[in-house]
């Protein structure tokens, strides 16, 4: 048996869960929601998360950028280190897509603030 406490973020409640693995069977205890449910079960089986990040442009500026979906938390670090070693674009907009399909995880990494 398997057990996981975590806080569920699919909502402002963060309702407590206790998640257990019993074989293939698992169980999902503290929710209020059926979206705690959902996210106690992906966490012990596939947890995901969103990564948004700051990136120092070349003139002492920044961009903020965003995955464009979650994406595998064993990728979460990989992930970051391409965006933080990819090339800054000539002239970045808001919505711009810096990085397309980031380390085979389907997500985009999205401009969303350039100063």
């Amino acid at each position: 048996m398997k057990i996981l406490e975590t806080t569920c973020i699919r909502c402002p409640v963060g309702c407590h869960l206790r998640v257990e693995k019993n074989g293939e069977n698992i169980s999902v205890e503290g929710n209020r929601c059926p979206r705690g449910a959902e996210y106690g079960k992906q966490e012990m089986t596939a947890p995901m998360r969103t990564i948004t990040t700051i990136l120092k442009r070349k003139n002492g500026g920044t961009l903020a950028v965003r995955t464009s979906r979650a994406i595998p938390k064993e990728k979460y670090f990989a992930v970051l280190d391409a965006i933080h070693s990819c090339v800054e674009p000539k002239n970045p907009k808001f919505g711009d897509i810096l990085i397309e399909n980031v380390c085979d995880t389907e997500a985009n990494i999205i401009i969303t603030e350039v100063n």
